[in-house]
């Protein structure tokens, strides 16, 4: 583009921004929302015209008198309108819109949250000057092409200087009481939301095909998340964090930076955790990574772990401090003997994470786990 969107309207750059931290927040708290997206670049040339924008902006006027609509001005002209259901005031909208314009049909856009999070955090980040990703092929066509080395290349590049922001989930790690009482935020986890990411670099290319270039994609852009939180700013505003890195990011000089760049007793604010799949992948990771990073100060946590694993990855005998444990329905009945001898006189050693059901917080409690994380802690949390 010749002129980044930011550019065309600075004054939307915090309507992007504000846009996807509702999506965020839709994410992690299970929040359905209404959506109508109006897209200026889907309109033909001779319908962007200031007078044409005036036209369909005053046809948003029923969402926007709405009292529970919220209206984001993008950077670059596009308008989006949230509403919590049954939202009667962007059907009228989008009505109005369809009669205002002849030709408008493909730039009005129904979407529902959290389903549509990755199409959204993609509209945040190109209104703000992102290069945007080859469409996708409609869905009667042929499957999506591998990535290629070339793509990829360009997309590292684009991730040197990216906001990751939209595109990052954050929850906050609670303690919760058996005896009543509000989530109480004991640390922050922040994990890149690898769908949307590539839903806004890489659209229309299937990654799956591609494992080893994926591998890049991820070690990219968790070098660029190190660098967001070692800048001044990130330090300022400092919360003790929780990071999901891989091997392969954790051997590199990206986090040598990081750690160098965190100010003296801060490493134990961090939580390092490795993935249960990369660790069952490269088997000696923990023999190489562990010894330097506890060495180092930071806390270690194996990531994403089913009861299952832990026969084959037990955290004690990995010198890992933490374990975060996945909820899911299938859970048996009774706490396995494995996770049993973890827990024994260290509660809060096991943090219950994807907590979607009061059922979740039920079995953590009678497992003995007080840490929890996901959906309904954040709903909690806000006091929904």
């Amino acid at each position: 583009m010749s002129m980044t969107a930011a550019a065309m309207n600075p004054a939307g750059a915090p309507a992007a921004v504000e846009l996807a931290a509702l999506v965020r927040e839709s994410v992690a708290g299970g929040v359905t929302r209404e959506v109508l997206h109006l897209r200026l670049a889907a309109l033909a040339p001779g319908l962007r015209r200031p007078h044409h924008r005036r036209l369909l902006r005053d046809a948003l006027a029923p969402a926007l008198a709405a009292a529970r609509t919220r209206i984001f001005d993008l950077p670059n002209g596009d308008v989006v309108a949230v509403a919590p259901p049954p939202a009667h005031a962007l059907e009228a909208a989008q009505s109005a819109l369809l009669r205002t314009l002849d030709g408008a049909a493909a730039a009005v856009r129904r979407l529902r949250l959290p389903d549509a999070a990755a199409e959204l955090l993609t509209a945040a980040a190109e209104s703000l000057g992102l290069e945007p990703a080859a469409p996708a092929p409609p869905a009667a066509s042929l499957p999506c092409p591998p990535l290629s080395s070339a793509e990829l290349a360009a997309a590292e590049r684009a991730l040197v200087a990216a906001d990751l922001e939209p595109v990052t989930l954050v929850q906050a790690v609670c303690r919760l009481d058996p005896e009543g009482g509000a989530p109480e935020p004991v640390w922050e986890d922040r994990r890149i939301a690898w769908a949307a990411l590539a839903a806004s670099l890489l659209a229309g290319r299937d990654l799956e095909a591609s494992p080893g270039l994926m591998r890049r994609l991820v070690r990219a852009a968790e070098i660029r998340m190190l660098a967001e939180l070692a800048r001044t700013a990130s330090q300022l505003d400092w919360r003790p964090v929780g990071l999901p890195l891989s091997p392969a990011t954790l051997e590199g000089p990206a986090f040598a930076r990081f750690a160098e760049a965190l100010p003296a007793g801060r490493r134990s604010e961090v939580t390092i955790g490795l993935r249960a799949g990369d660790l069952l992948a490269d088997p000696g990771a923990p023999r190489r990574l562990v010894p330097g990073l506890r060495r180092q100060g930071f806390r270690l946590a194996l990531d994403d772990a089913a009861p299952a694993v832990l026969p084959l990855l037990s955290p004690a005998r990995l010198g890992f401090g933490l374990l975060r444990i996945r909820w899911a329905q299938d859970l048996p009945d009774a706490v396995p003997d494995t996770l049993r001898r973890l827990l024994d006189g260290a509660a809060e050693s096991v943090v219950m994470t994807h907590v979607d059901r009061p059922a979740a917080i039920a079995w953590g409690w009678e497992a003995g786990i007080r840490l929890f994380q996901g959906p309904l802690v954040e709903k909690r949390r806000r006091g929904a």
